[in-house]
């Protein structure tokens, strides 16, 4: 009896660790595997690898696209010809900088937005305008004005390279889903270089032209002040203005607190012409607002929108543009097709997400990339690899642009008052 009694007890005591065993093992699962891996960014002359390990971390980063990738072959990219041409350049690389470059062509040539690899830039902490394919200086920061740089400055060369052959010459690194989005991203990157910290740009100022040598400085060079995410204003007395910056955090509060000031005007202009998204959940729920009936959201029939108590019920016109994409792209996808908006601009950058995560090598070579299958909106309508055309299509014109006129705009502007 004693003896059944110790067995019984020490059963008890196995059962229990192992449950105890079990419930941590879930807790520890939980806790760090369902979690997102948290990129680590590097500089290419600072990739932790050496040349010896270079093939085998390539190797592994195609092995990693295969199984994952999930656009591949829907956009019918022939994957053994890209890393057969690439593994033959990797095996003749000298230098992690040559290594790095390799691999971000590889990741542009992936044509998606969201296929990113994790290498850092040096920069001037300020974007050029790209407008009717010509390059300008945009509203320069100090940093600009202080090595001679003027607001509507025209970049004429680059390097001594005219504009647009360096546009062209350096398409083969932009991430894009769209070659509108490729372009634009590609020019748009003028005043930053993977590899330079010093180029020269030739400028067309008035009738002169003058060369200007800039450093370009590593990010935490600069102080960067945090930017309004929602901001409104009212024009001609009757129409709201609301542009939303972005879909990160915390849009939705900033949201809440700016909406009253437009939601009882009758005419309503939404711009996010230069949204680059964050969160989807944000840009749903901010939709809510400005739907007048059910309607499932882009990205998941079965989660369906209901208009909030409070929704907008007068005239919306939404600004769109190349740079609108992933949340912000979504959020256009359900106004669009709530047949409740009228859409003024360009066609957005072409890529709602497709599920992407981060993935690492054991080199720690990190990159992002989709995991959901394409699919297409409730509509019928690619969520990948095509740009949401407006229903008027709108471009800034250089002569507005040298005038601070915004052609969009001042366009939606005349479609309500010349009613």
């Amino acid at each position: 009896m004693k003896r059944l009694e110790k067995v019984l007890k020490v059963t008890a005591i196995v059962i229990a660790i192992l449950a105890v065993a079990y419930y941590g093992l879930r807790i520890y699962a939980k806790h760090f595997y369902s979690q997102e891996l948290q990129a680590e960014y590097f500089y290419l002359s600072e990739l932790p690898l050496n040349a010896s390990q270079f093939e085998d971390d390539f190797n592994e980063i195609h092995r990693t696209v295969m199984e994952n990738y999930s656009l591949y072959q829907a956009k019918h990219l022939n994957m053994d010809s890209l890393y057969q041409t690439c593994a033959a350049r990797v095996s003749r690389a000298n230098n992690t900088t040559d290594y790095g470059l390799i691999v971000q062509e590889y990741i542009a040539a992936l044509q998606c937005g969201h296929a990113n690899s994790c290498y850092r830039k040096y920069t001037a902490a300020c974007s050029p305008a790209f407008i009717q394919d010509s390059l300008f200086i945009d509203k320069p920061n100090s940093y600009l004005t202080q090595h001679g740089f003027e607001d509507k400055d025209r970049i004429i060369a680059i390097d001594g390279l005219p504009y647009k052959e360096w546009i062209a010459e350096n398409e083969k690194y932009a991430e894009a889903s769209t070659a509108a989005d490729r372009r634009m991203r590609t020019a748009c990157s003028a005043l930053r270089s993977f590899t330079d910290t010093i180029k020269n740009y030739t400028l067309l100022r008035g009738n002169d032209t003058l060369t200007i040598s800039l450093p370009l400085k590593r990010g935490d060079y600069f102080s960067y002040k945090e930017k309004k995410t929602v901001e409104t204003k009212v024009l001609h007395d009757s129409i709201g203005y609301l542009a939303i910056h972005t879909m990160m955090a915390p849009v939705m509060e900033e949201f809440k607190a700016t909406y009253p000031q437009v939601k009882d005007l009758p005419y309503l202009i939404i711009d996010v012409r230069q949204n680059g998204g964050g969160s989807s959940g944000n840009g749903r729920d901010i939709c809510k607002y400005f739907i007048r009936k059910e309607q499932p959201h882009c990205l998941g029939k079965s989660q369906i929108m209901q208009p909030e108590a409070d929704a907008y019920k007068g005239r919306i016109y939404l600004l769109t543009g190349t740079k609108t994409f992933s949340a912000a792209e979504s959020f256009v996808m359900d106004m669009k097709e709530s047949d409740n908006a009228t859409l003024i601009g360009e066609p957005t950058g072409g890529d709602t997400g497709n599920g992407p995560r981060n993935f690492a090598t054991k080199h720690l070579t990190y990159l992002r990339i989709p995991t959901r299958e394409p699919a297409l909106s409730p509509k019928g309508f690619p969520m990948e690899g095509v740009g949401i055309p407006p229903h008027h299509r709108v471009s800034q014109t250089v002569a507005d642009f040298m005038k601070d006129e915004d052609t969009a705009l001042n366009y939606a502007i005349r479609l309500i008052t010349e009613k």
